[in-house]
């Protein structure tokens, strides 16, 4: 079972919409029911007070399975979006042997899906994917810094190794909410900086490098076809 990534002021968020809303419907009913209200006052409170319980539970089906896409739905509830194909690039200070030199920086791309529950990210480079086992969206309530932090593992098959490597990362989300920065960490004592930027916010039917790399030049190619606005 996928574990829930809310932390405590995300489902604090949640749980106060939740009950805002089913008093909203409470009281709109009310309102149109009111001649009724008059009559059989215990049977309509009755009635209006189980409409208004239904709301909760809808509303967290919904949320458990709409992707984080809408601005708006996230500034509402103030959940961050991280949803959709980040592409960028990875400097590690692995090296194959003690005397090689840094290797160059590679090609990254994190598909993350995020509900309002749940979060997971997969990444794809040439020579290897890697997924999310834990992941957090954390948010300091006094800087409004966002930090994306998640437990990863991979197989690692390239230079005749066949081990699974667990690490852990910790990326910023910068500028405008378009950008993740940070560093990680392997058990291989390895490490290194992440540098990604938002290429698109649908990220359905992306499960390799290929495909990441497909859309993301689609997207490039757009961008230098459209007039500048």
């Amino acid at each position: 079972m996928m574990p829930v990534s809310l932390t405590y002021a995300d489902l604090v968020r949640l749980i106060r919409v939740s009950v805002g809303l089913a008093l909203l419907v409470a009281i709109g009913i009310t309102f149109l029911r009111w001649d009724e209200l008059q009559i059989t006052p215990l049977k309509v409170l009755v009635q209006i007070a189980s409409s208004a319980i239904g709301i909760p539970p809808l509303l967290i089906l919904a949320f458990s399975k709409l992707n984080w896409t809408l601005k708006s739905l996230a500034w509402l509830l103030g959940r961050r979006r991280v949803h959709g194909l980040w592409w960028g690039e990875l400097f590690t200070d692995f090296k194959s042997t003690a005397h090689a030199p840094p290797m160059n920086p590679i090609q990254i791309a994190f598909v993350i899906k995020q509900t309002y529950f749940f979060l997971t990210i997969q990444s794809y480079t040439q020579m290897q994917p890697a997924r999310s086992t834990l992941e957090t969206l954390v948010v300091d309530p006094r800087s409004a810094q966002a930090q994306l932090q998640y437990v990863f593992e991979m197989r690692r098959l390239h230079l005749g190794e066949n081990k699974i490597t667990s690490g852990y990362g910790d990326l910023r989300l910068t500028s405008n909410d378009l950008r993740l920065e940070g560093h990680y960490w392997t058990n291989s004592l390895t490490s290194g900086r992440l540098e990604l930027d938002l290429v698109t916010r649908d990220c359905d039917g992306i499960d390799s490098f290929a495909d990441a790399q497909r859309i993301k030049e689609k997207h490039q190619k757009f961008k230098r076809l459209s007039p500048d606005k």
